[in-house]
């Protein structure tokens, strides 16, 4: 795939980066001293496979300590995969020659069997496509047009987790994920999708997800290994294709103005060939937008808890600030601006157990990265977990502290030091939509809710498609 030189940078990154420092340019040479990278040493065979299966990110801890900085080698059974955690290593694979660095098959073949051919999962000109048509719908200007809709969802489910929340702890990580399923819903479909059809499709899509993340990491055991739960997985399919396909028809017949993103997709026309999307792209598209949009953010959402619970001076200011700015009304478009610190809380929370905490890219042509030399077809591993906690990039990385994204103190650090939505061309589409729905999540549970951990359950990351609690987070809720 060919792209025209300077499309990107004329597009804003296709209108939708608002942050240049996100494709800054930082090309190192190539042809300096070639080094062999090190490697992380296993079993025979099957070199650290049962380790990565087991634990992927105690894993990939163990490597950074022994290899701080540098690129390191991992061998999974027939698989050779090469762990990238150093910022400057990290923008050349996503930004200045990311073209070199496909998704491939092994990692997101269970990912593609759900998502189809979205702009998430596709490559080449199809992604280009894909990107073309959908970046305009999800511009800053775009999420935020959503924002009264999503009040109005958000202060509605609210009703139902108060309920939920009356008869003493409550597992908060299932409360999020209920309710940004919720939200997401609403804001795909609006009012096409009936109850029933909403308690379906989230029950399918729960276990898609489910199945994904067992086939993360799964993917790299030989093919003959036949991995459980397929019968389960085929239905949820079946069954989210059905419901999914059945609203847009009925919703291409109808014609009505519903304001949601469903009716945006509908509604894409590429300005080349004014072409828009077939029932089965907008099926792909509606399924990934679910699927990755609730689960991050839920993921999120309970790791704010826990980090405020943990920190009362920081929940203390992020009240006061609530409080100073809304009080106990709806907040607003306007509000969410002027929400500064909150959106800190949240851009270090994300920092700290970033939902999405890896990334896995194949290598096309053979290439040199700072002078480690990578042969095409391997599978590059990028952990935005630890880039994150860096200690040359960050100050006192294991610190929970908010004021670190302060505007002045941000464009200090290496840009890819901190990359919760990826980066380059590929970056997360909707990244402000993400972080728009939850900021005003925080929001107007802070202004109603005090939430407390239960003492002595423990709290432990789980490494999955997404970081969450192992044990789940257990929690009381009191009425301010």
């Amino acid at each position: 795939m060919e792209i025209k030189e300077g499309y990107f940078e004329q597009q804003q990154t296709l209108k939708g980066a608002d942050t240049a420092q996100e494709h800054q340019t930082n090309h190192f040479d190539p042809s300096s001293t070639l080094k062999a990278c090190p490697v992380v040493r296993g079993y025979p065979f099957i070199g650290v496979l049962p380790k990565l299966l087991l634990n992927p990110l105690r894993l990939f801890q163990r490597a950074v300590k022994e290899h701080p900085g540098e690129i390191v080698a991992l061998k999974l059974g027939t698989v050779h995969a090469q762990l990238v955690t150093h910022p400057k290593h990290v923008q050349y694979v996503l930004n200045d020659n990311w073209q070199n660095f496909g998704k491939g098959e092994v990692m997101w073949k269970p990912i593609r069997q759900v998502m189809g051919k979205s702009v998430m999962t596709s490559e080449g000109e199809s992604w280009f496509h894909s990107r073309r048509l959908m970046q305009p719908m999800f511009t800053a200007h775009k999420a935020n047009a959503l924002t009264e809709r999503l009040v109005k969802i958000i202060a509605s489910d609210l009703a139902r987790f108060e309920k939920a929340a009356d008869g003493g702890a409550i597992d908060m990580e299932n409360e999020m994920v209920l309710l940004t399923q919720s939200v997401t819903l609403g804001v795909i479909f609006g009012s096409s999708i009936d109850r029933s059809e909403a308690e379906n499709l989230v029950e399918a899509l729960k276990i898609l997800n489910r199945e994904i993340s067992r086939r993360a990491f799964l993917c790299f055991l030989p093919k003959q290994f036949l991995i459980p739960g397929e019968r389960a997985f085929r239905k949820a399919i079946q069954t989210t294709d059905n419901t999914i396909v059945t609203i847009i028809r009925q919703r291409r017949q109808s014609g009505l103005n519903h304001g949601d993103l469903l009716e945006w997709l509908l509604l894409a026309r590429d300005e080349e060939s004014k072409t828009g999307m077939n029932d089965q792209q907008l099926r792909d598209e509606s399924v990934t937008l679910f699927l990755a949009g609730y689960e991050t953010t839920s993921a999120t959402l309970t790791w704010i808890w826990y980090l405020l619970n943990k920190h009362p001076e920081v929940e203390r200011k992020l009240r006061a600030e609530i409080d100073a700015v809304i009080g106990k009304r709806q907040p607003t478009c306007a509000d969410v601006a002027e929400l500064r610190y909150t959106k800190m809380v949240i851009q270090e929370a994300m920092r700290l157990y970033p939902p999405g905490w890896f990334l896995a890219r194949v290598l096309q042509e053979d290439d040199v990265i700072d002078g480690y030399v990578l042969k095409a077809g391997t599978t590059v591993l990028l952990c935005q977990y630890l880039t994150h906690r860096l200690h040359e990039f960050w100050d006192r990385p294991e610190v929970f502290d908010p004021e670190r994204f302060a505007p002045e103190d941000s464009t200090l650090r290496h840009s890819y030091s901190y990359f919760p939505f990826g980066g380059g061309p590929r970056y997360c589409i909707g990244k402000h939509l993400a972080l728009l729905e939850t900021q005003l999540i925080v929001t107007m549970m802070v202004q109603k809710y005090r939430l407390r951990c239960v003492p002595g359950h423990p709290v432990e990351a789980l490494p999955g498609i997404t970081l969450r609690p192992r044990y789940g987070l257990r929690m009381t809720v009191e009425l301010v």
